[in-house]
């Protein structure tokens, strides 16, 4: 049984999905218990009950089939008791979105995840020997051999895995699966198909040297490939194209009029000898200069005597 807000939510995902169907003429199932057991990778490997797989959907993208579903599981319940008698639980409810992709041939078992995944159990991961430590550090491998690893993890497959956040993905004979926690919601229907895009660009990238070398004498079997299985291309054996004629011109060609061969004289020409130019008056600015008068000097005033002060004679007693 799953609450309201679950059953809310797996009804929103399931008529999305088939409307996204109805519109590009994909299957679609409401359930699909026999997904659960096919495959024994992360996150079906996980512990937890309530297991549902639902809103599948099944179609081809650029000519690569894909099959793709939300996975529902409950890892763990939490009890508690309130006020020492009334006994409460929590349900802990995870539900990842999975591609699973069909390859034109068979792959070695491989599967990657990311360092930072709060949804998987760590317990027999190991981090890839790469020349590359950063990326050893941010990944780890799941019942994968060390060599097939190496092999598989280019530069060119890193890089995309980087590009598109394809950080949890797996090859299982011929499928290739990949797995995606939504953090807030829930995976949109434009994002359930532009998935399948980024991940045929990992496909293509994948070593040409791995196709056809993968076991699947003990796994299900697998549904019917609607195109037949690709021989491995191999870079020594492509041969350089033979250089085409170029087609003749409909005009011959013009010669570029910078070359000085084709360039024609220009005659010599009378121009009038330059005339100079009459002096200018030059514009006043201000007041008009004034004429210059020297300072002259005052002329010698008498001394008048106060009235009243009998005028005394230079040098009189108390004088200073």
């Amino acid at each position: 049984m799953v609450d309201t807000q679950e059953a809310k939510r797996i009804q929103e995902t399931n008529h999305e999905r088939q409307a996204l169907c109805s519109s590009q003429g994909w299957g679609f199932a409401p359930d699909a218990p026999e997904l659960l057991e096919r495959w024994p990778l992360k996150p079906f490997t996980e512990i937890g009950d309530k297991r549902m797989a639902f809103g599948v959907v099944s179609g081809a993208v650029g000519g690569v089939p894909f099959t793709a579903f939300d996975y529902h599981r409950r890892p763990k319940v939490t009890h508690w008791q309130s006020r020492g008698r009334t006994r409460m639980s929590i349900d802990t409810i995870l539900i990842d979105t999975v591609w699973v992709l069909t390859l034109p041939s068979t792959l070695p078992k491989f599967q990657i995840f990311d360092y930072a995944e709060p949804n998987f159990d760590r317990d027999g991961a190991v981090p890839p020997h790469t020349a590359d430590a950063k990326l050893n550090r941010s990944y780890l491998l799941v019942d994968t051999d060390q060599a097939v690893a190496t092999q598989m993890l280019t530069p060119s497959v890193t890089g995309i895995m980087k590009q598109y956040k394809l950080h949890n993905w797996a090859t299982w004979g011929d499928q290739l699966l990949c797995v995606k926690h939504p953090i807030f919601g829930r995976v949109k229907p434009e994002e359930l198909s532009a998935k399948v895009g980024e991940l045929g660009q990992l496909i293509g990238a994948l070593p040409p040297h791995l196709w056809g070398t993968g076991n699947v004498a003990a796994q299900p079997a697998a549904p019917q490939q609607p195109y037949p299985p690709q021989p491995a291309q191999q870079p020594a054996a492509q041969q350089p194209y033979p250089q085409q004629p170029y087609a003749p011109q409909p005009y011959p060609v013009q010669p570029h009029p910078a070359q000085p061969q084709y360039q024609q004289p220009y005659p010599p020409q009378n121009y009038p000898p330059p005339q100079p130019y009459p002096p200018q008056p030059q514009p006043q600015y201000g007041y008009p200069p004034q004429p210059y008068y020297p300072p002259q000097p005052y002329p010698p005033q008498p001394y008048y005597p106060q009235p009243g002060y009998p005028q005394q004679p230079y040098g009189y007693p108390g004088h200073r």
